[in-house]
């Protein structure tokens, strides 16, 4: 009967050893990316080769609603206005204009430590945009113009 008890208590050991789920670890460095919020294009390193010697300046704002708004200026001029709709799925960024044309390209998303930093990597490697954030000024919105 000792014995029964013995092997009884250690069956239910092994059961409730297995049996529960581990405890989520609380340590894991890597958190959820969370890129919402208004970012200015501060670098593009491209091995595309360029024509030209065009100033390209980028601001987005990503809602956490997953639209996009994309002000864009190459050269001189006004601010273009695209939007569209976006998704990050573990740290690819996905997205996709109003009018249903998709994005050239996924990119790969990283964030710096003090969350004012985002880089995005086209899924080919041949791109780095570098944003950083930053609150997009009255005037580019008040006077870009639609594609």
């Amino acid at each position: 009967m000792k014995r029964f008890f013995s092997i009884a208590a250690l069956l239910l050991l092994c059961v409730i050893a297995t049996g529960c789920p581990d405890k989520p670890d609380d340590s894991d460095p890597k958190e959820k990316l969370d890129i919402t919020g208004e970012w200015q294009l501060t670098q593009l390193t491209t091995k595309a080769v360029q024509v030209g010697d065009q100033t390209v300046d980028i601001y987005v704002a990503f809602t956490s609603a997953g639209n996009f708004d994309l002000y864009q200026m190459l050269g001189t001029g006004r601010y273009r206005h695209y939007t569209g709709f976006w998704t990050l799925t573990g740290e690819t960024l996905t997205g996709s204009y109003t009018g249903g044309a998709s994005w050239a390209s996924s990119y790969t998303v990283s964030l710096d430590q003090g969350k004012t930093q985002l880089v995005l990597i086209t899924a080919d490697g041949s791109e780095v945009h570098t944003y950083r954030k930053q609150s997009i000024p009255q005037d580019v919105t008040a006077n870009a113009v639609e594609p």
